[in-house]
């Protein structure tokens, strides 16, 4: 199947950008902002023309990313809007109380159920092993084929959480602007972006005002601008804001991270231990097992749109067979097996210390930590 040829583009990022409320109408704009040297240029670049900077903050940023995009969105005097992914990346790894309530309660009759068989049984009894009534599985550390979870996990939710937020009071038919400092020269899957696009089945339209801009040229308007460097990517060559881990070279990256920031890398390895002790397969992180081995080598998976250094470091993927999952006609409804999530979480007496972050609550409610309970 032959290409369409892609758009050339020799407009100014502002022309890009009023090309792009031309023809979509936003109710809102947005500058997606990763404290990364390419969307500190977007933001200072294009500073008119938006309404706030957006950071998701995904719970594995290196020390010192959040106080730089705080500090840089008060150098360029714009409004700053962060959201948060929570504890999203511990409970992606190791799970949640409902699901080790389950898995505990289950074991206690069968003594030789393992994780992998336990989830396999969830996918063929309900056609899906995860979410609501059945708790959240514990992926273990996301490798290359993982990279779609992690990205939806600590990034799309919160963008989606705020799409919807931004057309309230408006048409269902409203879109939202978001500003992207995407490249194509960045890598070879970047060169075929377009400078504008909507993401498929949503109105969210994705506008790219720096895409032809060479490396020089960044580097070049940092320097007549003087727009402020972070710490992390003068260290890291990156923004630092996600280390989800799924597209690092391990090894390499293991060793810079724990130099850098031994303090932030002890609390992976303490989520490593953990993992471990509950039978995780892959609990080192990077998508690795103890053995060395690593989940989805290749990938055919894409980058999410706000993954700004995954795409340099993913390797060439293989050809990858497509396969649909069968769900038999008559699956029960998980709720209709289980009964509510609260009497899941009862039947097991103890959970294991995998899940020593989550509390109850007089009330009888799950909270992540003792003070969420109201």
């Amino acid at each position: 199947m032959t290409r369409p040829p892609l758009t050339t583009t020799a407009e100014t990022p502002y022309a890009l950008i009023a090309r792009a409320r031309a023809e979509h109408r936003p109710v809102a704009t947005w500058c997606l902002f990763s404290g990364g040297n390419d969307s500190t240029v977007l933001a200072h670049r294009c500073r008119e023309h938006y309404d706030a900077l957006v950071w998701i903050d995904t719970g594995t940023a290196v020390p010192g990313v959040d106080e730089f995009v705080h500090e840089y969105a008060a150098w360029i005097k714009k409004p700053l809007r962060v959201l948060h992914a929570g504890d999203a990346f511990r409970v992606m790894v190791l799970g949640d109380l409902v699901w080790w309530a389950r898995f505990i309660a289950a074991h206690d009759l069968e003594p030789g159920l393992t994780i992998d068989s336990f989830i396999a049984r969830d996918q063929r009894r309900f056609g899906r092993a995860s979410g609501g009534e059945l708790g959240q599985v514990p992926h273990g550390f996301p490798g290359p084929g993982a990279h779609g979870r992690a990205y939806n996990r600590l990034k799309e939710r919160q963008l989606m959480a705020l799409l919807h937020e931004s057309k309230l009071g408006h048409p269902r038919s409203a879109r939202v602007l978001f500003l992207s400092g995407i490249r194509r020269a960045e890598s070879r899957r970047r060169a075929r972006r377009e400078p504008i696009n909507r993401l498929a089945r949503t109105s969210a339209v994705f506008a790219n005002p720096l895409i032809a801009w060479t490396g020089e040229e960044m580097r070049r308007y940092r320097r007549d601008h003087c727009v402020p460097e972070s710490p992390a990517a003068a260290l890291l060559h990156r923004s630092g804001e996600c280390n989800c881990g799924a597209f690092a070279k391990a090894g390499e990256e293991r060793a810079m991270l724990k130099a850098l920031y031994p303090e932030f890398f002890a609390g992976i390895e303490a989520l490593e231990r953990k993992a471990e002790e509950a039978g995780v397969r892959w609990c080192r992180w990077g998508g690795y097992d103890v053995h060395g081995n690593r989940a989805g080598e290749a990938s055919s998976e894409r980058p999410g749109l706000l993954c700004e250094s995954c795409e340099a470091r993913q390797r060439p993927a293989a050809p990858a067979r497509r396969v649909r999952a069968r769900r038999a006609l008559s699956s029960p409804s998980p709720r209709d097996v289980l009964g509510t999530s609260r009497a899941v979480s009862r039947r097991a007496a103890t959970i294991p210390d995998v899940c020593g972050g989550f509390r109850q609550c007089g009330r009888g409610d799950i909270h992540m930590s003792v003070g969420d309970c109201p």
